[in-house]
């Protein structure tokens, strides 16, 4: 028997060896074991019997050296299962990312020899939104596309690239091979969204891995290149690309599609009508 998850019996499979410190991730449930140098990842009696002797930490931002861990998931399914409120249904940062994750999507978009690493998140009908610029950048579609989510690696192809057509810096993919544990987004109410309201970005920072960053809506409405946009000081970085930006009810406020380099706390997300609209066009 290989080494058994003590919270659903899911397979933990290394993720990590430092030489200190293996980390062990269940493929069910995302539940972290961490295993010192020199002890055995222990027996499945014998955790239910005893409390385990290795820590579980926080979600953390990853990098995007192939040498670094992946940032994982540390939330219990137990706790995926009660978000906690903080009032007139609004979510606090752990709420939002128990509500939401299984709802985001890492993209791996190869190109020639190249991999390109952006977000995503789920919506109706095993359909999936992204960044054009992460499958198809300068019109040229992906060889291969990629996602990750829920633990486990699954294909995508492209249905429609919205540059030209649409406008918009906005794709449309089909999932296949998607684990069911996948659910869709709900959509925020545009006119619902104001200035100084809370935003959180989940996503694929530097191709790391999965983590959640907060901040506020800046400005509800900027234009930047002739296209309106939402700007928000929710840390972002390359590999956030395409990934949903969230408001404290767990609903898509916006997609993440660029980042201002020169100064610090004004990045942009595609408005989530611009968004619905892209939907739409695409007949879903």
């Amino acid at each position: 028997m290989g080494n058994i998850c003590r919270t659903c019996g899911g397979e933990c499979v290394l993720v990590r060896d430092d030489g200190e410190v293996k980390e062990y991730r269940c493929v069910c449930c995302d539940n972290i074991y961490l295993v010192r140098r020199g002890e055995q990842f222990p027996s499945f009696e014998e955790r239910r019997a005893a409390k385990p002797a290795f820590a579980k930490p926080a979600p953390q931002a990853g990098g995007g050296d192939p040498a670094l861990p992946r940032a994982v998931n540390g939330y219990t399914r137990a706790e995926r299962a009660a978000p906690e409120e903080t009032g007139g249904g609004r979510l606090d940062g752990a709420g939002v990312y128990a509500k939401c994750i299984n709802s985001v999507i890492e993209v791996r978009a190869r190109r020639k020899n190249t991999i390109f690493s952006g977000s995503g998140f789920v919506i109706e009908g095993g359909y999936a939104i992204t960044n054009a610029h992460v499958v198809a950048e300068g019109g040229t579609p992906a060889e291969r596309i990629e996602a990750y989510a829920c633990g486990k690696t699954f294909t995508a192809v492209i249905v429609e690239v919205g540059t030209k057509k649409f406008g918009d810096d906005l794709a449309l993919l089909k999932l296949a091979g998607a684990p069911a544990e996948l659910k869709a987004v709900k959509f925020a109410e545009e006119d619902e969204i104001k200035n100084g309201q809370t935003l959180f970005v989940i996503g694929n920072s530097l191709g790391g891995g999965t983590c959640i960053t907060s901040g506020i809506v800046s400005d509800r409405r900027r234009t930047l290149e002739g296209k309106p946009r939402l700007m928000t000081d929710c840390a972002v970085n390359r590999g956030n690309s395409g990934g949903p930006v969230f408001n404290d009810r767990g609903e898509v406020a916006g997609v993440i599609v660029a980042v201002t380099t020169t100064a610090e706390g004004m990045n942009y997300a595609i408005p989530v009508d611009v968004v619905q609209k892209f939907i739409k066009f695409c007949g879903l």
